[in-house]
């Protein structure tokens, strides 16, 4: 998340072409975005509040994939080599995967350890 929030402001110009143009503010949310990515990659790798930031997380990575990446995909599913349809899927696995992360995370903190019952 961390490198994925860095890009946002190597390649600002390009991030922000992806924000469709019916929402004002594209380097705002390009910026957002990337403090946003940066900000809960630190807060994985420290393991600070897995459960709220792993939310957060699923939930803007799947606002992208409705917003941005669907309808993309459904005008030019095949732009850039199927980058935009691979760009789908790549949402709906990462916003997947941080739902995991956060209910995961409290399932295993309920059970106890194997090794410790007796």
């Amino acid at each position: 998340m961390i490198v994925f929030g860095i890009d946002h402001f190597l390649y600002t110009d390009f991030v922000a072409t992806l924000v469709p143009s019916w929402i004002p503010g594209h380097i705002f949310w390009t910026y957002f975005a990337g403090i946003a990515l940066i900000g809960a990659g630190l807060a994985i790798m420290f393991r600070f509040r897995l459960k709220q930031v792993g939310i957060l997380l699923g939930v803007m990575i799947f606002l992208w994939l409705i917003l941005l990446h669907i309808p993309r995909a459904a005008v030019a599913p095949a732009t850039d080599n199927g980058n935009e349809l691979t760009s789908v899927f790549q949402a709906l696995g990462f916003s997947g995967a941080a739902f995991v992360m956060a209910y995961g995370y409290t399932l295993t903190r309920s059970f106890p350890s194997p090794m410790a019952v007796s």
